[in-house]
């Protein structure tokens, strides 16, 4: 990893357009009531700005092409094979600078996701078994270099709680450097279920994420959802008047230094606290609703802070879906504990606040830095109308119940035990970093699992000062106890993530099904996860065919078009043949037609055949470290020269 031109444990508070300043003993920050070195007269207010929810992102381009193809493994054009799709949609998506009004009359720099902060959501939309394939074009146009921290800002897209191929995964060495591209490519086979994107390159995930690289991702189910009666987005009322009842909620928090820019300061690598609350980009938003139920898709986009979220007036609300889709039944709280990474996909009814305001509280938790107003997410400004009351149902079942909720513990072949704690410094799990993972040329594992095993593992936080969000990439998992007792209601579906409180013991139960290859296991406090706090675990086999960083390494130049390697090859074959038909005069029965290199005449009908033209075998992928050590990158090799115009016909599609 290239070193920036700040020591990075340094305690200093760094703004992102030049600023810095030292940051504050850790007593003063304890007790300081505000974060930020804003004027205070300058800093936004709580429930002056209005909400807004991210654009849902139309397809670059789409069609309805069955199959179950995810590339071909490097070097042949033999298909890498993965669930079952009925189509593809195309989605071209940018990394790239941007400027938003956090503060009123003031352009602060972020990185968006096509420019936007959050990133534009993706909605696929499932029929039943039936799913849509989504390659997914990610483009990093980022600078050269981060303006202050020095730091190079690779990237690498992680689609958090989709069963993706390994290459298509996110892994943290797959880096994806400014200029470069690359496509994933994800097959939607899971559970209808919110997910998010996120930036996931190795050591600068907790930068960039904060800069802004976060989105929602939804896998949906229209006929499930109109079935349990549930609100829902209904997607024919785009571009209409008619009003909305399912809304994303993005909470994340943030700090500004004097200019009005984001300000970084991590702590010593602890975990960064914001004294500003956004929810979906915007500082404390005010909603307006109709009295009537309406689903939030609640996601903890932060990098540090945990919540308790509650409403203002105590009036309870239904959770209904967790990390990996809806709950077998739904769970009435008070209280919803959050940790970063964690979705929970709840219900409010404003049926009885005609006319009223209620806010979004946060009751903070344990070892979390609370400034004046972190106490405050949002607020909802109640109307007297209804316009509508279809979808305003929370049925006693929400359909299908999720495998993962119906395994059984006497079923698992194999208990591992997780330690997660602060050693020497380093963040470690089983007092092992990332770092051993590198040093071992990615290949060392916490576990090798078979495939379609059960497993029960046992995560134990002895860390003081902090709470772990353990993130287990591919799987799903269930809660089956938290200290010896039940999990918390809200837990009672499946999950990818879980809170895993100081001094507490969680025992989770998973199914590895789905994919092989090799997954990353990690706290989701990003700055931990940075240094170092991750580690990796093996399905069944590992192969060129799902490699993480080797097998669909990312590329420079002009980004394609995001067909297929096999539909390119086969494409080009048939307009090949059409050229040659066309330029060929027809054969002469019982000759032998040697007129166009590549074409054997036979003696007995006079057929022309042409073969299908060849691929090149490309050269094996160079894997290099950055400059300064830690991660590495995979150089795509260059395309060999064309043998003959005969093998490598020049391409002539239109677009």
């Amino acid at each position: 990893m290239q070193s920036p031109s700040l020591n990075r444990r340094d305690v200093l508070k760094v703004s992102l357009a030049g600023t810095a300043a030292m940051a504050l003993p850790y007593q003063a920050v304890l007790s300081a009531r505000t974060a930020s070195e804003l004027d205070q007269k300058k800093m936004p207010r709580p429930y002056v700005a209005a909400f807004t929810a991210p654009p849902v992102l139309a397809p670059y381009r789409s069609d309805d092409k069955p199959g179950n193809s995810y590339g071909t493994v490097p070097g042949t054009t033999t298909p890498v094979t993965g669930g079952a799709y009925v189509g593809t949609d195309y989605y071209r998506i940018e990394h790239r600078p941007a400027q938003v009004e956090f503060i009123k009359g003031v352009k602060t720099t972020v990185w968006g996701y096509n420019g936007l902060v959050p990133g534009p959501t993706i909605r696929v939309y499932q029929n039943g078994t039936q799913t849509r394939r989504v390659v997914m074009q990610q483009i990093n146009k980022l600078p050269a270099k981060h303006p202050t921290l020095g730091y190079v800002p690779w990237t690498s897209t992680h689609l958090h709680g989709s069963p993706s191929k390994p290459q298509f995964d996110g892994y943290a060495g797959d880096l994806t450097q400014p200029g470069e591209w690359k496509n994933y490519m994800y097959p939607n086979n899971c559970s209808p279920r919110t997910l998010w994107y996120h930036d996931h390159g190795v050591h600068h995930t907790a930068q960039n994420v904060y800069m802004g690289l976060a989105a929602q991702y939804h896998v949906v189910d229209e006929q499930l959802e109109r079935d349990l009666g549930i609100p829902r987005y209904d997607r024919a009322k785009v571009g209409t008047t008619r009003p909305q009842y399912e809304f994303p909620l993005i909470i994340s928090d943030v700090m500004f230094a004097r200019n009005g820019q984001l300000m970084w300061d991590d702590d010593g690598e602890s975990g960064l606290y914001g004294d500003v609350i956004l929810v979906n980009g915007v500082p404390w938003p005010t909603m307006k609703v109709e009295p009537r139920k309406y689903r939030f898709r609640v996601l903890n986009g932060s990098l540090a802070r945990g919540y308790t979220l509650k409403l203002s007036n105590g009036k309870p609300f239904t959770v209904i879906a967790t990390d990996g889709g809806f709950m077998p039944k739904p769970q009435t709280v008070t209280t919803l504990t959050i940790g970063m990474a964690e979705r929970y996909e709840i219900v409010i009814d404003f049926a009885d606040l005609k006319g009223t305001k209620v806010q979004l509280l946060n009751g903070g938790v344990k070892n979390a830095r609370d400034y004046d107003h972190t106490g405050k997410v949002m607020q909802f400004e109640v109307g007297t109308t209804v316009t509508s009351t279809e979808g305003n149902s929370i049925p006693s079942a929400l359909g299908p119940v999720h495998p993962t909720m119906t395994l059984d513990p006497a079923a698992a072949v194999a208990t591992r035990r997780m330690e997660l704690e602060r050693s020497n410094g380093l963040w470690v799990i089983n007092g092992e970093t990332w770092d051993d993972v590198v040093k071992s040329k990615y290949e060392h594992v916490f576990a090798n699992v078979a495939p379609n095993s059960t497993e029960i593992w046992e995560v134990h936080n002895s860390s003081g000062g902090w709470f772990h969000p353990l993130h287990v990439h591919l799987i799903d998992f269930q809660v089956l106890s938290r200290n010896g007792r039940p999990p918390r209601p809200e837990e009672l579906g499946p999950k990818d993530v879980v809170y895993v409180g100081e001094g507490e013991t969680v025992r989770l139960l998973m199914r590895f099904d789905h994919e092989e290859g090799r997954y990353m296991i990690h706290c989701h406090n990003l700055s931990h996860e940075d240094h170092d706090m991750m580690t990796q675990y093996q399905v069944g086999h590992h192969d060129i065919d799902c490699d993480s960083i080797n097998t669909a390494p990312p590329k420079g130049g002009t980004p394609d078009e995001m067909e297929d390697a096999l539909e390119e090859a086969a494409e080009e074959a048939e307009e090949l043949a059409e050229e040659l038909v066309e330029s060929t005069p027809p054969a002469t029965t019982g000759t032998t037609s040697t007129g166009t290199t590549g074409t054997t005449g036979t003696g007995s009908t006079g057929t022309t055949t042409v073969p299908a033209p060849t691929t090149p075998t490309p050269a094996a992928p160079t894997t290099s470290a950055p400059a300064g050590g830690g991660g590495t990158t995979t150089a795509p090799a260059p395309a060999p020269a064309p043998t003959s115009a005969s093998t490598t016909p020049p391409r002539r599609r239109s677009r």
